[in-house]
């Protein structure tokens, strides 16, 4: 069966305080901005933008103040080519690791394909790194 859909374009986190958010994944993570306004942020993250936005009038449960899985469930994933060196600069800027380097989850008797890395920003949402082969 043919996709109905196209590679992902973007990623948009709704946050909480703006100017912590930008802070983190501009000093911290070196991500490139591309545009800003006073309640949104967008970066250039290769072929997929990531979107940070301060509104939350415009999202599903705007009233929900809960925070990280239990509001947004979102998990962003970014490639990497050198896991260790990556994991180590991040932690050196202050980004908390939460989970590995650990070996990705494939099906059942299968080899990892790569590691992944997990850690979360100021609002509690997670991010990966990924080392396996992108599969498009």
């Amino acid at each position: 069966m043919k996709a109905l859909l196209g590679p992902l374009s973007w990623n948009l986190v709704y946050v909480d305080d703006l100017a912590a958010m930008r802070e983190f994944y501009e000093n911290v993570l070196g991500l490139p901005l591309r545009h800003a306004t006073k309640y949104f942020a967008a970066y250039n993250t290769g072929g997929c933008t990531l979107e940070l936005m301060a509104r939350k009038d415009n999202g599903p449960d705007a009233e929900n103040l809960r925070r990280g899985w239990d509001r947004n469930r979102v998990l962003m994933s970014f490639k990497v080519e050198k896991m260790d060196e990556v994991v180590a600069e991040l932690g050196r800027r202050g980004a908390k690791l939460l989970h590995g380097p650990a070996p990705t989850v494939n099906e059942d008797g299968q080899e990892p394909d790569g590691r992944v890395a997990q850690f979360a920003d100021p609002e509690g949402n997670i991010f990966e790194l990924c080392d396996e082969p992108l599969f498009f």
